[in-house]
């Protein structure tokens, strides 16, 4: 858990952490030496003297809910599972927390999930590995795999489906047409029904383009919005199901990278999650 200590001029940083939390002496100094400690953005490990204007930021261990799953692990790249309701990036974000409380490490991520969307992230651990993932996804050299709960039955098994996206952005909003306009980009998305439940339906979505909100907003256009999305979806539906934030997990990310890429080994690997998500309604 990241935690702020509010600053105070001339004040040493192991007092303001005693004063602004139940920890003890012996626990200050390991968060201090540990690197756990983080003012203006930087990481320190000596007990200063702060200034009234310094940002604090302190993370503390040992909290069952701040865990995060590392997935796979080696010294190019990790690959974690995103717990829902945090940013990739940010103030107590999942880049973040796996930095502070992994202070020799320093994570360069490639690629996004919404806030509310669980699952699979990949971090480079080097910069070498950082261009070759971003470009693998600006190459879509990368297959992702979602599932989804999602409101209604589609009328095939399987199905591809081909639109245009126009990303508004003051209103951080995807809209969707079925016929080319200026300003819209193409998407495809493609889904395999797996189960289905009364009125919903698990499906398993494979992005072929990577639009912002191209999953939700694209399925939402086929009548197929995803459980609990308060954005593209149904807020009646949502509040029968007792849900708020949309039932989406990124389970399978997969590598093709050319042979003379230093991630080549990557391809190999299959990297996947065991996501049962209708425990969420069950």
């Amino acid at each position: 858990m990241l935690k702020e200590i509010v600053s105070r001029k001339n004040a040493r940083l192991s007092d303001l952490i005693r004063e602004q939390t139940d920890l003890g002496f012996y626990q200050i100094k390991k968060i201090i030496e540990n690197k756990s400690v983080k003012i203006n953005g930087k990481r320190v490990n000596t007990d200063v003297v702060v200034k009234d204007t310094d940002v604090i930021y302190i993370y503390i261990k040992d909290r069952e809910k701040d865990k995060i799953e590392i997935v796979y692990e080696d010294k190019n790249v990790m690959v974690v599972n995103k717990p829902a309701n945090i940013e990739v990036e940010g103030p107590d974000g999942l880049k973040e927390r796996i930095e502070v409380a992994n202070a020799e490490k320093t994570l360069y991520p490639v690629h996004r999930l919404d806030r509310n969307t669980m699952g699979l992230v990949i971090f480079a651990l080097t910069q070498q590995a950082q261009a070759e993932l971003d470009k693998a996804f600006k190459e879509k050299l990368v297959d992702k795999y979602y599932h989804a709960i999602v409101v209604g039955r589609p009328k095939q098994q399987t199905a591809t489906l081909k639109a245009f996206l126009f990303k508004d952005a003051k209103k951080s909003l995807a809209i969707i047409s079925n016929e080319p306009k200026p300003g819209y980009l193409p998407i495809e998305t493609r889904y395999r029904l797996l189960e289905s439940k009364g009125e919903l339906s698990l499906l398993e979505v494979q992005l072929i383009t990577g639009r912002t909100h191209q999953i939700r907003a694209h399925l939402a256009h086929e009548k197929l919005a995803v459980l609990g999305d308060g954005k593209y979806g149904s807020n009646q539906i949502n509040k029968k199901y007792k849900q708020n934030r949309q039932l989406l997990a990124n389970v399978l990310m997969r590598f093709n990278f050319p042979k003379n890429s230093c991630l080549a080994y990557l391809n190999k690997q299959n990297f996947k999650l065991d996501i049962n998500l209708w425990r969420f309604i069950d």
